[in-house]
């Protein structure tokens, strides 16, 4: 069990979520990492003070003899940079958003069908969240008040 916690094959705790995505994508410690994790899935996005760069990072929390998250995918993609990516990965059932926050956007709304949760946002950092696939219809919204639309990745 050692060996295995060791070799990275059990997973990554929660707690050291952080210190993997700044060793392994050989993120600087001056560079903000921000994000959350789920149950089953981790997404974040580093960045420089001036935002003139990212790196974003998701992981996923395996079934059966899984200890923590292991890296599923991570690097620089010009959606996150413009827009905002809703990244998915095939048997999850959580989906994660993902934006240097170009569009300025400010709050998320979940439309569940009975209720409607508002999750503000701020629209001067870049942001990295987690939501079940079926928690309702999800709408950004700009600091304008338009909608702004995200696009969708399978990994």
């Amino acid at each position: 069990m050692g060996l295995l916690y060791l070799d990275h094959d059990i997973g990554v705790r929660k707690s050291g979520l952080e210190e993997d995505i700044r060793s392994s994508q050989k993120i600087k410690e001056d560079w903000t990492v921000a994000g959350e994790a789920s149950g089953t899935l981790a997404a974040y996005i580093s960045y420089p003070e001036d935002q003139s760069d990212h790196v974003f990072s998701l992981y996923v929390n395996r079934p059966g003899l899984s200890f923590g998250y292991f890296f599923r995918a991570g690097g620089s993609l010009g959606g996150v940079e413009e827009y905002i990516m809703e990244c998915t990965v095939e048997g999850y059932h959580e989906r994660a958003f993902v934006s240097m926050n170009k569009p300025k956007v400010e709050r998320l709304e979940v439309d569940g069908g009975n209720a409607k949760q508002v999750i503000e946002i701020d629209s001067g950092r870049p942001f990295a969240l987690v939501l079940p696939v079926n928690a309702g219809e999800v709408t950004f919204f700009g600091a304008d008040g338009t909608a702004v639309e995200f696009y969708r990745h399978q990994f």
